[in-house]
């Protein structure tokens, strides 16, 4: 990597975020189907299986990454990083079990199955523990970078994503609806936690190039989060926009640069979130097979275009990426997708 090279991406990236340059930042690949994931490491050297609970003793650093090896920052229009692993980093600081499902980490609810349970906003109390386990994994990322490249955020989900897991979908939707004082003093804590676990691990994670690098290999002259909104697909228009958007926004206006995760199914919020003036970016993962495809949301994520940088993510296909490639602005465009074979229907 020379030192052109490196300046020439950044500045790529710093006109990303203005909707500015000639061309979109694209990685395109073959799809791959979806794999189990084989468990975790633990820290007595041997892996999870599935029904395992997760605690933070469990979780030693070191195991999770191999040995030290010289690395390349630039791959393609992207820069590469290391982060921590997903493992339901905010869930589990909201209190809900971390079990393994399918070989992969998976929150569960704190709530059994009782109204009661979250009214007693005790039970919303953070979990140090996990939030220590957090920083020492940051800690282990940057002596192990040295500088030499980038630590990024690890997989953080949003406030109502972190109610939702904590609640149960059913409760959640009852919280909302039934009780929204309830409800907004549980975003509020959701809100706050988050803000706290994301600012926590910026302050022990040291600039590179005197800004971070986002967790889609983009650099940002500044400090970038990621959150998302899943289980706003529950929720009308309406009901987001009055009960939800506004502890959404709290992690908007908290970091210079913000960028909200979105699947294809749950687009029936965008026209809050454009409007939005401390969100700088949207991100789709389409959802393939189920849908909607891309073709079936291009009109919506050409609106998004129009008003925010956009990250298309997932797999598509040949002529999907086409149409995708025809979106402007493309320099606040970027396609991190996977080509489905045109006679493939199903994963």
């Amino acid at each position: 990597m020379s030192d052109n090279e490196l300046r020439d991406l950044l500045s790529r990236h710093e006109s990303f975020w203005r909707r500015q340059g000639e061309t979109p930042l694209m990685s395109v690949s073959a799809h791959q189907p979806l794999q189990e994931r084989g468990g975790i490491p633990l820290a007595d050297g041997t892996r999870s299986v599935d029904g395992c609970l997760i605690t933070p003793e469990l979780l030693e650093p070191s195991r999770f990454y191999g040995d030290h090896q010289t690395r390349e920052v630039i791959h393609g229009d992207f820069m590469v990083g290391e982060g921590p692993p997903g493992m339901c980093w905010t869930e589990a600081a909201f209190g809900c079990p971390i079990r393994i499902v399918t070989g992969g980490p998976w929150a569960e609810s704190w709530v059994e199955d009782c109204v009661e349970d979250w009214h007693d906003e005790a039970l919303v109390a953070p979990d140090q523990d996990w939030i220590d386990k957090l920083g020492a994994f940051v800690e282990y990322l940057v002596d192990r970078a040295d500088g030499r490249y980038p630590i990024t955020q690890p997989l953080f989900r949003g406030p109502v994503d972190m109610m939702f897991a904590g609640l149960g979908h059913e409760e959640a939707c009852i919280a909302v609806k039934t009780a929204p004082d309830v409800a907004d003093r549980i975003l509020a804590k959701c809100a706050e936690l988050f803000n706290h676990m994301a600012t926590m691990r910026l302050a022990a994670t040291p600039r590179f190039e005197d800004g971070y690098l986002s967790s889609y290999g983009i650099w940002a002259p500044g400090t970038v989060v990621r959150t998302q909104v899943d289980n706003a697909s529950m929720l009308s228009p309406e009901t987001y926009r009055e009960r939800v958007l506004p502890f959404d926004r709290k992690v908007f206006e908290a970091f210079d640069i913000t960028l909200i995760h979105l699947h294809s199914c749950c687009l029936h919020i965008i026209d809050d979130l454009v409007q939005e003036p401390d969100l700088d970016c949207i991100q789709v993962s389409i959802d393939y097979p189920g849908g909607p495809l891309a073709a079936e949301v291009m009109p919506q994520l050409r609106r998004i275009l129009a008003h925010k940088p956009l990250i298309v993510t997932g797999p598509v296909y040949q002529s999907e990426l086409d149409q995708l490639q025809r979106l402007q602005p493309a320099g606040g465009l970027c396609l991190q997708v996977q080509i489905v074979p045109d006679h493939q229907a199903t994963v």
